[in-house]
Formats: C-alpha cells, sequence, structure tokens
C-alpha cells in the first residue's frame, strides 16, 4: 500500500514528537533518582548511628584479632651446657618442627666451642647475661632461658617434667603481655617468702638448707648499688629457668647487663652460690618485685594451656595422684591376692579420673576467653592466647 508524502511528512513528526517525550520522561526519572537518593542519605546516617548494625562478614574481618596473635613471633632457646651433657633433644624434637625457633647452646667449659663465655662461673647466669649483652641489638620476641636437661625434676610436673613439652605449649602471647615469665609454675622450693636477706649471720639450718640465705643480703647491695638495705624477703619458683620478650630486655640499658656480668666475674663467691643467688634477682630485674609467686594453677592455664577450674580443682588432681602414689606403694608391700587385686582395681580407676581430668584440662585451654577469665585478666573477641 503506497503513502503520499504528505502522509510520511505527518508519521515522522509524530515520531519526533514521541521520541522527544520519552526523552524527557528519562529525564525526569533520572532526576527524581537523584533526589530519592540525596533524602535517604540522612536517613542512612541516622539509621547506621541510632540502630544495632547486623554483622556481615565485612564486619567480621575488620574485627580481626590483633598483630599480637596473628603476626609470626619468633623464638630463640638459650641453653648453657657442658661439653658431656647431650642436648640433641632441641634439634631432634623442637628446631625441626619449628620454624620460628633457633637455638644458642653455650658450651660454658670448651674454649674453642661457637658460642662461648668469659669465664665458667655463676651456671647459667654467665650464659644468660652473655646472651643478652652479644645478641640485645638483634633479639627474638621471645627468648627463653632454660637448662639443659630435657627431663629434670624441676621441669612442670604436668608435662612429664619433659623441656620439650614445656616449649612446645608456651604461649608466646603471655610472654609478650607480661614481659617475664618464669617457666616453672609448681611454687615449692622457692615460694613463698623463700630467702630473708640479712647482713650478718642466720641461723645453722638456714645455711644448711639455703646456703645462698647467707650472703644474697650483701650480693643485693653490690648488684642495686642504689639500694639502702636488701629487702626482707625474696622469693620465686626455682630454679632458672623463665621466659623474655624483646621489649623487656630492652627495656633495661645494655650497659646494665655489662655491669650485672661484670659484678659475676669479679664477685668471690663460689660458683655455686653465685648462681643460686642469681636465682632469687631475675624477678627483680626483670618484673620489679622481690616475690613472685602466682598460683600454680594460673601460670599452667595462662602460661600453657592446662586449665582447671580454679586452685582448688587443680590440687585435688594431685591430691589424687598422691593417693595413687601411696596404694603403689601398698601394693608392693602386699603379698594377699585379694588384697592386691583390690588394691589394682582402684588404682586403675583413679589413673583413669585422673587422666580424664587432665584431658579436659587441656581441652579447656584451647579457649582464650577460659585463659584470660582464669588469669583474671580482660578479653575481647579476636584476642588470642
Amino acid at each position: 500500500m503506497k503513502r503520499s508524502l504528505g502522509d510520511l511528512r505527518n508519521i515522522s513528526m509524530k515520531l519526533g514528537i514521541s521520541m522527544r517525550a520519552h526523552s524527557r520522561f528519562r529525564l525526569f526519572v533520572l532526576i527524581c533518582a537523584a533526589v530519592i537518593l540525596l533524602l535517604l542519605l540522612p536517613l542512612r546516617t541516622w539509621l547506621d548511628r541510632y540502630l544495632p548494625r547486623i554483622p556481615t562478614p565485612a564486619l567480621i574481618l575488620s574485627d580481626r584479632p590483633s598483630s599480637l596473635t596473628l603476626r609470626n613471633i619468633t623464638r630463640t632457646l638459650v641453653l648453657p651446657k657442658l661439653a658431656e651433657e647431650d642436648t640433641d633433644w632441641v634439634a631432634q624434637f623442637l628446631l625441626r618442627d619449628d620454624d620460628l625457633l633457633r637455638a644458642a647452646i653455650y658450651t660454658v667449659d670448651d674454649p674453642n666451642a661457637e658460642l662461648r663465655v668469659p669465664k665458667n662461673k655463676g651456671h647459667e647466669v654467665m650464659v644468660y647475661l652473655t646472651y643478652i649483652i652479644d645478641h640485645y641489638h638483634n633479639l627474638s620476641d621471645v627468648t627463653l632461658f632454660m637448662h639443659s636437661h630435657q627431663i629434670a625434676w624441676h621441669n612442670n610436673d604436668l608435662m612429664d617434667s619433659n623441656a620439650v613439652n614445656m616449649v612446645r605449649r608456651l604461649s608466646s602471647q603471655k610472654v609478650l603481655r607480661d614481659g617475664y615469665m618464669n617457666l616453672r609454675c609448681h611454687l615449692d622450693p622457692g615460694c613463698p617468702h623463700h630467702i630473708h636477706p640479712a647482713l650478718d649471720r642466720q641461723s645453722v639450718d638456714d645455711v644448711l638448707n639455703i646456703p645462698e640465705a647467707l650472703v644474697i643480703g650483701k650480693a643485693w647491695l653490690e648488684i642495686f648499688p642504689d639500694a639502702k638495705v636488701p629487702p626482707k624477703v625474696v622469693s620465686q619458683p626455682c630454679c632458672g629457668q623463665f621466659a623474655l620478650s624483646k621489649d623487656r630486655i630492652q627495656s633495661i640499658p645494655l650497659a646494665q647487663y655489662v655491669f650485672y656480668r661484670d659484678w659475676l666475674l669479679q664477685t668471690p663467691m663460689p660458683d655455686k652460690i653465685s648462681g643460686r643467688v642469681w636465682e632469687y634477682v631475675w624477678q627483680y630485674v626483670f618484673a620489679g618485685v622481690e616475690e613472685f609467686c602466682p598460683l600454680e594453677s594460673i601460670c599452667y592455664c595462662d602460661g600453657y594451656g592446662i586449665c582447671f577450674e580454679g586452685e582448688t580443682e587443680y590440687q585435688q588432681w594431685f591430691e589424687l595422684r598422691n593417693k595413687s602414689r601411696a596404694l603403689n606403694e601398698e601394693l608392693d608391700s602386699h603379698t594377699n591376692e585379694t588384697n592386691e587385686a583390690k588394691l589394682k582395681g582402684e588404682i586403675g580407676r583413679i589413673a583413669l579420673d585422673l587422666q580424664l581430668r587432665l584431658n579436659a584440662a587441656v581441652e579447656r585451654g584451647k579457649d582464650p576467653r577460659f585463659r584470660a577469665l582464669i588469669a583474671g585478666r580482660p578479653w575481647k573477641e579476636g584476642d588470642g592466647f
């Protein structure tokens, strides 16, 4: 069907009008959207400020743990040893499993050893001070100062008296928080009120049982020349094993460590006695207190992640174990078969109970909130150990 030129002109005019109208409508919609958006912005701000927000993945990510728990914490294990002592356990059980741990092992009686001390005196004290002096500007985040024996009575009982278990379970975050931590949790020997320093001779009993008690008063005034009198009492768990943060070590001037080592080199005290004096000096140097005797249950929980539900339950565990040991002694001296079977049954029941309680304490210790609760310190979501 053919259309005239006039018809085509009329159609074109109508299309033009329709297109212009559509463009105006689109412009109108855009203007309205902009106005609505501008009106809603203050409302969104008000809602954000006064109404609770629903957590989103982005918000959860922004509430990530502090750098204390996220960053890789480097550690160094410092050990003194005699040439005859075996420290292969360090490489065999620790270094191979922990890329962030290194070891500094000093052989104190070998003049050709890679790591040496100026003089073999003061037992572990000379090694500890020498390491700090030589590495003062190049320290790990955490430094552990320990003895060379893997198994020793003065290591922690609940970790089989095994130094490997202590190093593996130690909370580096606790050391970073506190600056100083005595690695032994058990208070005996050393706490409380262990030594009463004096400038005159004490009783024979004190000298026989605690030989350093006779000299620590005089030594205190030499080590801390600004002190006018020695403290009335000094104590902390024995036996010269502790961990320090880099910040705590460097909070004391390098020259001060040199002064301490010079004292050790020059004192006429015998090797053993000078070392025992320093067992009850470290807590004052690094924690600023004469007595450092935390509850054993807190030490185990916050320091190693073995968390009983308070000191009472912790002590009950050891009471139960003492009962088991007494029954074993009775079993060794028994000849009656009926009683022997009864004793074995009771010993087995107690052994299972002890293991279940210990397993529960270890599982409980995996919760950073519980560790904080036992330690009596604040905790917020995202905090680690």
